[in-house]
């Protein structure tokens, strides 16, 4: 069984690795909005974006199901990866050769049709590295997948940097990402030795019992991404491009928050999976009532922060060009609460092992999202846009915490939240007298913030070191 250190040292690990590829990758993007202006921000958005939908597709919920598979005791390992990875590598192969023909029938431009041939193989690569980090999470070796991903996103900066300089467009850019994701998928095979050898299996029957497992998880990402991404793409095809790229700065901030709390449930998974099956009820209910009080602590200063500084922000990140997506940021970064409560309770789903009938769930808000969309994106724009996805996010999140409590009657307690209201409210007030550079702003709200939390007794240092522990009661 994973213990209390081994999962708090994950976490530490993970987490250390994902702030400096964040940091990094918003480098990224503060040179890429630079190099491309509004407008080819907007097409290379839409072709990251188009390509993301496939690369879910193609994903099939093959990672979630790797890590549920290869955590169950008595198993052959390195068959069970092997056959997932040669399940991805055909997927991906047949998916992604279909992206740069059904993109001609969009009415999008030549630059955009180019850089979807050239991202096509950028996203394969990406596909069979990725799937690979449930190796690293059963052996309790996060460092290892922290370090590709690490040196990924620094590869993919120097080259964006590069062609920044020397040649900046849209395909160039795309073209970066070939070879960082490269890069990225031979470390992840050469660091995942020690522990299974990685080389693609063709068995059938395998492969059938890996769909049999995964279709449920594959049919409610799938139409996940349909109210998550397809705002961008409605966006892209009702109007012009400098609208996309105005609405994908202010997207990407909320992307890069949505990368903390998949990171910590892909952790907790599979000790989640083990006390569920195991009969222990309760320390699996206290184990979601700890997870949704860091949450908690997380997502309700960003939110509430970012009602002073979006503007300020936007700018600084993206440049000034890129100011006018502060009020939009200020709006979507509402929508971080929902994909928190929906990244908790969607994971608690899998584990639980409920997913045929959440599958219902996300085809109901995929089908009032592209409503939405359709109905408020030609008229509003980006505002349709956010005020959709708003409502999207709402639902996913009800609708899944629903599930998991007629499930297993985990339900979470409010103190903790209500600390964190107060402490984010008293930080508001802080920095609403204030009149400074942003950077300045977000150190002093983080430190308000954190001294309120201690003087309300809303977390000890106690709390914080066992908030992850397995056993802990």
């Amino acid at each position: 069984m994973t213990t209390a250190r081994s999962i708090a040292s994950n976490f530490s690990v993970q987490l250390l690795g994902k702030i400096l590829s964040i940091l990094i990758g918003l480098l990224s993007v503060a040179i890429l909005t630079r190099a491309l202006g509004t407008e080819a921000f907007g097409e290379y958005t839409t072709t990251v974006t188009y390509l993301q939908m496939f690369g879910v597709v193609v994903d099939f919920g093959l990672t979630l199901t790797l890590i549920v598979m290869i955590s169950k005791p008595g198993i052959d390992e390195e068959r069970i990866v092997g056959n997932f990875f040669g399940l991805r590598l055909v997927s991906g192969f047949a998916m992604f050769s279909l992206a740069p023909l059904t993109v001609l029938a969009l009415p999008w431009s030549t630059n955009v049709q180019t850089a979807v041939l050239v991202g096509a193989l950028a996203y394969f690569l990406m596909g069979g590295a990725s799937m690979l980090i449930g190796v690293f999470q059963r052996h309790e070796a996060m460092w290892r997948a922290a370090l590709t991903e690490l040196v990924n996103r620094t590869v993919l900066l120097a080259l964006v940097a590069l062609f920044a300089y020397t040649s900046p467009g849209v395909v160039e850019m795309v073209f970066a990402m070939v070879i960082a994701n490269a890069v990225w998928l031979i470390l992840m095979v050469q660091l995942a030795s020690p522990f299974v050898k990685i080389r693609p299996l063709f068995e059938w029957s395998q492969w059938m019992s890996i769909l049999a497992h995964s279709w449920p998880i594959a049919i409610s990402i799938i139409f996940n991404l349909l109210y998550l991404k397809g705002d961008i793409l409605f966006l892209a095809y009702f109007r012009d491009q400098t609208e996309v790229g105005l609405y994908g700065a202010a997207y990407r901030i909320l992307d890069v928050m949505t990368v903390l709390p998949t990171m910590l449930m892909g952790i907790v998974l599979p000790s989640l999976v083990t006390m569920w099956n195991e009969g222990r009820a309760e320390e699996f209910r206290k184990r979601v009532t700890r997870i949704f009080d860091l949450f908690a602590l997380t997502v309700v200063p960003v939110v509430v922060g970012a009602q002073l500084t979006s503007t300020e922000l936007m700018a600084l990140i993206a440049g000034p060009e890129f100011a006018a997506s502060g009020p939009i940021l200020t709006w979507l970064i509402l929508a971080l609460i929902g994909v928190f409560l929906g990244t908790l309770y969607g994971h608690l789903v899998v584990a639980l092992n409920k997913q045929k009938i959440m599958t219902w769930g996300y085809v109901f808000v995929a089908i009032i999202a592209i409503i939405g969309y359709l109905l408020y994106i030609p008229p509003y724009g980006m505002w349709g846009a956010v005020g959709v996805t708003l409502l999207s996010e709402a639902l996913i999140a009800l609708l899944t915490f629903f599930v998991v409590f007629k499930t297993s009657g985990a339900t979470p307690k409010l103190t903790v939240l209500f600390k964190a209201i107060i402490a984010s409210t008293i930080m508001y007030l802080a920095l609403v007298g204030i009149d400074v550079p942003v950077l300045i702003d977000l150190l002093v709200g983080a430190v308000v913030y954190t001294a309120a939390l201690f003087a309300l007794r809303a977390v000890t240092t106690r709390e914080l070191k066992t908030i992850l522990r397995p056993n802990a009661g």
